[in-house]
């Protein structure tokens, strides 16, 4: 079957994949249902930030990851830092243990139903593993998609990262909080 180019459904905006680092681990050391409460506070960490910025939505869940699409750049970083503060302020908590990674990237996507695919989908989910715990990695594409009054963040140039199954190195900003 082909698909015709007029046919696609095309969004532009920011997606988020997010990762909690030792999930597996965690999930070993104090069991399924304990490792279930886990998952439970970071959705509801999500759908509070969610309600608070209404930028963005949750496409799916990955295991102990999201995939998180926002209409727009602001939109994205604004909710990915407010995420990332929330979590960060939770963590070490007994319902919280976990550091979360994180990666952003802006571009085109093809809706397929509820899910995103594309290369943009691609490389924010490669970001998102060269995230260290605690981290928000930002490609150059969002940055470039800000106005300059959403320009708000100290974002550190990290330089570039090469990715598997992406032929040019993707520029990279952290987040400094």
């Amino acid at each position: 079957m082909t698909v015709a180019p007029d046919s696609v459904d095309l969004r532009t905006g920011s997606i988020l994949f997010t990762d909690l680092v030792g999930f597996t681990d965690y999930t070993d050391a104090v069991g399924d249902v304990e490792a279930l409460k886990v998952l439970e506070h970071q959705t509801g960490m999500v759908d509070t930030v969610m309600s608070d910025h209404g930028a963005g939505r949750v496409v799916k869940e990955l295991g102990d990851g999201l995939m998180i699409w926002f209409g727009s750049a602001a939109g994205g970083l604004e909710s990915s830092v407010a995420l990332m503060d929330v979590i960060e302020s939770a963590r070490g908590g007994r319902d919280f243990p976990l550091a979360v990674r994180m990666g952003l990237h802006f571009g085109e996507a093809i809706a397929r139903g509820d899910d995103l695919v594309g290369q943009t989908i691609n490389i924010a989910a490669r970001v998102c593993d060269l995230a260290g715990p605690g981290e928000l990695l930002v490609t150059e594409n969002v940055v470039m998609a800000l106005d300059d009054q959403d320009q708000k963040f100290d974002l550190k140039p990290i330089g570039p990262a090469v990715v598997k199954g992406v032929q040019e190195p993707i520029w990279l900003r952290r987040l400094t909080i």
